[in-house]
């Protein structure tokens, strides 16, 4: 990394504020709190049967406690899904706000499941990426990572690698280089890890890092597999990347830049909406420039 882009970065991370965040239940606590449901019920059922001398009346109050509160526990499952759902699909849709709303209300209501309200923070994470709020996005993948749910037999354990991608991608845009190589090395022993995963994540370090010809070899190499395997958003984004690279190397008449001389820079952004990736800029100097200098910034920067 260039000592100018290393000096951009350590004053962009510096003095940023603390970010305070409900906490989310570890499964050991969820545990606890199933087996203190069960052990109210049982207390019910043995007040019934002493104050009624019926052991019948006592199995009664047992069971249909038992069976309210399994009845809600899916009821609020299904509810939770649903929601849950319905705030990634308007992620999907760039509808930031309302899918913010609607993850707060997962986040913090009661009756949501303690094993839902992780992947309602994961995506609350994702949500603050778009916005560019890579700090607070840090503190909500963190406490994700750090809840447990990520282990062996947990909810999010096919997820994770997914969560640590975000989380390094996360860390990457917000200038903490370190922290993003722990969760990418932390990501890369989960057992359900796959390449595909950490396209997004590795194009962006490098380009963070300015290894821009580790960078064209990644997509070069790779790119019949991340057609097949990324959404069109993480495509668009390794585009503006490649774009990126090929004009730093250009402009300092790199050699390299001779294999690619087939394809235009312009081609690599062209279609690319102003405003679309604005937010991938805010705590990156070098990128906002060179967006600037294509016309594809719109909102201001901390830099400018």
């Amino acid at each position: 990394m260039s000592h100018s882009a290393a000096t951009a970065s350590s004053a962009l991370v510096s003095q940023r504020p603390e970010v305070h965040l409900p906490k989310l239940a570890t499964p050991r606590q969820a545990s606890v709190r199933a087996v203190g449901v069960i052990l109210l019920a049982e207390t019910l059922a043995g007040v019934a049967w002493a104050l009624s001398s019926s052991a019948w009346l006592g199995f009664g109050v047992l069971f249909g406690a038992v069976f309210a509160w399994s009845f809600r526990r899916r009821a609020d499952l299904q509810r939770a899904l649903t929601q849950n759902e319905r705030a990634r699909e308007l992620l999907d849709l760039g509808q930031i706000d309302e899918a913010e709303a609607l993850l707060n209300t997962l986040i913090t209501q009661h009756r949501t499941p303690p094993n839902i309200r992780p992947f309602a923070a994961y995506y609350r994470g994702l949500a603050a990426m778009r916005r560019g709020a890579y700090t607070e996005a840090r503190a909500r993948l963190e406490s994700v990572i750090e809840s447990g749910w990520l282990g062996n037999r947990r909810s999010l354990q096919n997820l994770a690698p997914a969560i640590y991608a975000a989380a390094t991608l996360a860390a990457v845009l917000d200038g903490e280089l370190e922290i993003a190589e722990k969760w990418r090395a932390e990501g890369h022993r989960c057992p359900a890890n796959l390449e595909r995963h950490w396209f997004v994540a590795d194009g962006f370090t490098l380009a963070r890092t300015e290894r821009w010809i580790e960078l064209l070899t990644l997509l070069d190499q790779r790119w019949d597999a991340i057609e097949g395997t990324i959404s069109g958003v993480g495509i668009r984004q390794l585009q503006l990347l490649k774009a990126l690279a090929l004009t730093r190397l250009n402009e300092r008449g790199d050699n390299y830049r001779g294999l690619f001389s087939g394809e235009e820079i312009g081609a690599l952004i062209h279609g690319l909406r102003p405003g679309r990736f604005d937010h991938l800029s805010t705590s990156w100097p070098a990128l906002a420039e060179f967006m600037r200098s294509r016309h594809l910034l719109i909102t201001p920067t901390t830099d400018s």
